[in-house]
């Protein structure tokens, strides 16, 4: 195995959101900044170009992740970067991977760790929406085709940000299959007990206008004493909104 120097960053591999978004939103702008070109974007299975597994479950996309992190891990310990519910597959690679293949998680606007928290986030998101939206997005969430789902993340967009915003132009291709079957798949959660546990590892970083809150997160969840926490501008997609405050945050900590 290749030793590294203890001062240079290891791997990082970039967990994106959904469950079921083709990771592409956050991996083609910052690939765009240049710190993360080495970085390794987990696919989520069914989205993007991979295949899906039937059935697609919670437990077949942390198959695949935690895949991806063991080979990443031969090249040193992974820094993992989670965003949204990639949130809840770093917690539960944290806990399924032996130690030393993690070096640290980075949780960027993460769901709560109970299925109760994260149900009362989709909540308050979807109250952000005016009428005349809701009744646009409520037939297409019935719907399973591609189409479907982008115009899904195209009418929440403005409710996950909060507020006005100039996001780059990224492509939130949310694929119903894979988020229908991961989240009726994973019960009433709870992963509080794993957050506790690794909280020496962890770095919370919440936005300023996002839903998917600070106070929300530590009232489903808890935030153990001594957590790393961090805040951003911007709402739920607030590290691209503000990429060189995200990168500042990363360095700070020694992911990149």
């Amino acid at each position: 195995m290749t030793v590294f120097p203890q001062d240079r960053p290891g791997p990082v591999v970039f967990l994106g959101g959904g469950p079921g978004l083709a990771v592409a939103y956050a991996a083609d702008p910052l690939r765009r900044a240049g710190f993360a070109e080495g970085w390794a974007f987990f696919e989520q299975p069914g989205c993007g170009d991979s295949a899906p597994p039937d059935p697609v479950t919670a437990q077949t996309v942390l198959d695949a992740a935690a895949t991806l992190v063991a080979e990443r891990a031969e090249e040193g310990a992974v820094s993992l970067v989670a965003h949204s519910w990639g949130a809840w597959l770093a917690l539960a690679l944290l806990d399924r991977l032996p130690p030393g293949r993690i070096a640290r998680a980075v949780l960027l606007h993460p769901a709560p760790p109970t299925r109760a928290g994260r149900d009362a986030g989709v909540a308050a998101l979807f109250a952000r929406l005016s009428p005349e939206a809701m009744g646009r997005a409520a037939p297409l969430m019935a719907r399973t085709d591609a189409e479907a789902g982008r115009a899904i993340m195209a009418i929440l967009l403005p409710a996950y940000c909060g507020r006005p915003t100039d996001l780059p132009d990224f492509d939130l291709a949310l694929v119903p299959p894979v988020y229908h079957g991961v989240s009726a798949s994973l019960g009433d959660d709870d992963q509080r007990g794993i957050l506790a546990a690794h909280a020496g590892r962890l770095t919370l970083v919440f936005g300023e206008a996002d839903v998917f809150s600070h106070d929300l997160y530590a009232q489903h969840g808890g935030v153990p004493a001594g957590l790393d926490v961090a805040t951003l501008p911007g709402g739920h997609f607030g590290f691209l909104e503000d990429v060189a405050g995200f990168e500042a945050i990363l360095r700070r900590r020694g992911v990149i």
